[in-house]
């Protein structure tokens, strides 16, 4: 586990650089959201096994570090109700997910209103900020969005109290760490 209070989390997010933190936070191999080590490395080998073509595989947000960077959430500890933030490194799963959504989009994007237009705009957006999820893709009879729900619903297992697992595909190392930096750095600015 990485921290046992409040104050030691703010300490690193005020002393240690964001890259480096990061990086620590990526190599954990025991995040805050499991009892011990077993549990994680037994949840981890779930979804290594689902999704061979992944350099990393690792928590984020507080299953991980135990608070939130989110501005909004003022360093809420990770609770009950807290979901799981799966991020799988992956520039073969980020492209096969990306072209599923192009396709999608480019076939529907004329018949769709304006609403329609800016929630698609929004999956553009993560996509620039180098990260995207299979779930993004509107069409609920996608099989490859169908499949991926079924595997993240399968991940909800008592290993992590039956919570909602979030999964998402990062291009790169370099785009994780760049993602997860802003948040650092916002997080900064509240201290």
């Amino acid at each position: 586990m990485l921290y046992g209070s409040l104050k030691d989390f703010s300490k690193d997010i005020k002393t240690v650089e964001p890259k480096e933190l990061i990086a620590k936070w990526l190599e954990s191999d025991w995040p805050h959201a499991f009892s011990d080590q077993e549990t994680y490395s037994e949840f981890w080998q779930v979804i290594a096994d689902d999704w061979p073509e992944s350099e990393t595989i690792a928590l984020a947000g507080t299953g991980n570090w135990r608070y939130s960077l989110n501005p909004f959430k003022n360093f809420r500890e990770f609770d009950a109700h807290s979901d799981i933030d799966v991020i799988v490194i992956s520039p073969a799963y980020f492209e096969r997910t990306w072209v599923e959504l192009r396709s999608y989009h480019r076939a529907n994007w004329s018949q769709w209103n304006n609403a329609q237009r800016d929630t698609i705009l929004r999956s553009g957006q993560n996509v620039y900020c180098g990260f995207v999820s299979p779930k993004f893709i509107s069409d609920k009879s996608n099989k490859y969005r169908f499949d991926f729900l079924r595997k993240c619903n399968s991940y909800s297992s008592s290993l992590i109290d039956h919570r909602e697992v979030n999964l998402m595909f990062f291009k790169s190392r370099e785009e994780t760490v760049d993602y997860y930096e802003r948040g650092v750095r916002l997080a900064k600015g509240k201290l």
